[in-house]
């Protein structure tokens, strides 16, 4: 059995700490003397850049180009403009904006994008408008543009992306895009001691040893960096290649990074340390487990689908394309996997407080697919449209919800508070069947209740069987009379009809597969539901819904998905 436990929060001190210490972080980083300590000697060239080899979307670029901001395939709204285009540096005076948005322009994120528009020309002159204007309106200090990890992630975008960003005959503008890199190198240096956990610290860590490869001047930066480097990984990287937070989206970022980072130090002259070359591997084989049958990643805690090239090339780049799948005890995840079938479910509770920014209340979630078509969903992330809390919660999984109470708390300040403090897993395998039974505590301090469930799949993965059991946490004692719905969310190529004159629905597949769907012990119904995972637009869909009311110490509720022939 495995046995996964998270530190409870039962105070309101911690919802504190994180405004007083960005009050702390403002007053010290904006005073003269901390921008005093950021004057160096000035880089008058970079002595390399990274090798750009993740592309980004064409699409994306294309309208970057154009003058619109995109993240994640949703465009950012500007009201005083009916194209939502941004001119100039419009952008950074914008007000109003999401933590999500702000986190994605000012690291620059989005360069990876608009080096792929088509018209390179324009590309540039798109890049060097809005790194000019940025620079104008961000050389002192700000909460969100000069943040630790955006720091880092700002300097290895514009390291990567040179080439677009400074192909330019203006000397002083390329002067000052050195100057803006040197301080920020020296402001990481300056701060390295307070660099936060997760994999913000990553980022924040890899941009300050890629601001010593590529920065006259910078053998401190790398010598420091590498320091924080092996201590991050052996403290944020899982035995089984899973990272602390729990987010699959972050673990491949951190993933892709961490390679280019590995290819840098060789094209450097320099040997990388075993420690990153370990951890790549271990992240690859958690990776590759956390893919579907259509190549793409789960949608657990705040993961937006990746197309199958994306991450496949990823593996392959890497030379991590034929590792063995892992088998992710140690961050939570299960991937049961049958003939065509592919059954992954969350079987962890949510990451640590500080970490827990992009995880879900979706305890004991699962996701079905059959070779490349999905079945069996949750909504996925939608951060960037402003309904993060709704497609956070336990009713946007395909999991059980009791009393329309999520299994953990999703505090105003975006965290995971008070809920699950325990869950445990059990694998079972027999004659090529596979038994996976999991249990949950989240619902004990309110209801004193357990949720138990349990998921089978047969030898030739055409026959899914699952029983959600909620039960007294003291086995002899009757609990209260609670309502609670079990949901599953279906991809929205999923077509659902009842079958006349039963209690029965067909699910059919645009391939032309049909899976019946039938349970005991609670009413069904359909209901509309959305889905977020589809290249970042909302897409409407279907889910069904078992629902009923916990009677005495247990209630059992059976299901199943059988293939028809």
């Amino acid at each position: 059995m495995v046995e996964l436990r998270r530190k409870s929060v039962t105070s309101s001190v911690a919802k504190m700490q994180n405004p007083i210490a960005k009050a702390m972080s403002r007053a010290k980083h904006s005073s003269f003397y901390h921008d005093l300590s950021l004057r160096g000697r000035h880089p008058l060239r970079l002595l390399g850049t990274p090798k750009d080899i993740w592309p980004g979307s064409v699409t994306a670029g294309t309208q970057i180009v154009g003058g619109k901001m995109v993240a994640e395939g949703h465009i950012l709204e500007n009201p005083l403009n009916e194209a939502d285009r941004w001119l100039e540096g419009d952008i950074w005076l914008a007000t109003d904006l999401s933590e999500d948005w702000l986190d994605h322009l000012h690291s620059f994120n989005w360069l990876k994008d608009l080096n792929q528009a088509v018209d390179r020309n324009r590309a540039k002159r798109r890049a060097e408008e809005l790194v000019l204007s940025w620079i104008d309106h961000n050389t002192q200090w700000g909460d969100v543009s000069w943040r630790s990890d955006i720091v880092g992630e700002r300097i290895t975008n514009w390291l990567i992306y040179t080439p677009l960003i400074m192909d330019t005959d203006d000397v002083i503008y390329r002067s000052r895009v050195l100057d803006i890199l040197a301080r920020s190198a020296r402001h990481l240096m300056k701060v390295s001691s307070d660099f936060p956990d997760g994999p913000a610290g990553l980022k924040t860590i890899i941009g300050l040893i890629f601001s010593g490869l590529y920065i006259p001047f910078g053998e401190e930066w790398l010598k420091e960096g590498l320091g924080l480097l092996k201590f991050a990984l052996g403290k944020e990287v899982l035995v089984d290649g899973g990272i602390r937070s729990r987010n699959p989206q972050e673990l491949l970022q951190i993933f892709m990074n961490m390679v280019l980072l590995n290819d840098s130090f060789q094209g450097m002259g320099h040997k990388a340390p075993e420690e990153l070359s370990a951890a790549i591997s271990k992240m690859a084989s958690n990776l590759k487990s956390l893919i579907h049958g259509d190549g793409k990643r789960a949608l657990f805690n705040g993961t937006t689908i990746q197309s199958h090239e994306d991450i496949y090339s990823c593996l392959l780049k890497a030379g991590q394309d034929d590792v063995p799948e892992s088998n992710m005890q140690q961050c939570g995840f299960n991937r049961l996997e049958r003939g065509k079938t592919v059954l992954l479910q969350d079987v962890g509770p949510p990451a640590e407080l500080e970490l827990s920014k992009n995880c879900h209340a979706g305890a004991l979630c699962f996701e079905m697919s059959r070779a490349t078509e999905r079945l069996i969903v949750n909504c996925g992330d939608a951060s960037f449209i402003d309904d993060d809390i709704s497609s956070r919660s336990t009713e946007a999984h395909s999991t059980l919800i009791l009393n329309n109470h999520n299994s953990s708390e999703i505090r105003e300040d975006g965290l995971i508070g008070r809920g699950i403090t325990n869950i445990t897993s059990e694998r079972f395998e027999e004659a090529g069947h596979i038994l996976l039974e999991s249990e949950h505590d989240g619902y004990v301090q309110p209801y004193e209740y357990l949720h138990n469930r349990l998921l089978y799949i047969n030898d030739s993965g055409e026959d899914i069987r699952g029983e959600d059991i909620i039960k007294h946490h003291h086995s002899s004692e009757n609990g209260d009379t609670l309502p609670f719905a079990i949901r599953f969310h279906l991809h929205p190529n999923v077509s659902v009809t009842k079958i006349d004159g039963t209690d029965m629905l067909s699910l059919g597949l645009a391939g032309g597969e049909v899976w019946q769907f039938r349970h005991r012990g609670a009413a069904l119904s359909i209901e509309d539901s959305i889905y977020f995972g589809d290249g970042g637009k909302a897409s409407a869909t279907k889910q069904i819904v078992l629902t009923s009311q916990t009677e005495g110490a247990e209630t059992t509720t059976l299901w199943s998905l059988i293939l028809q022939p």
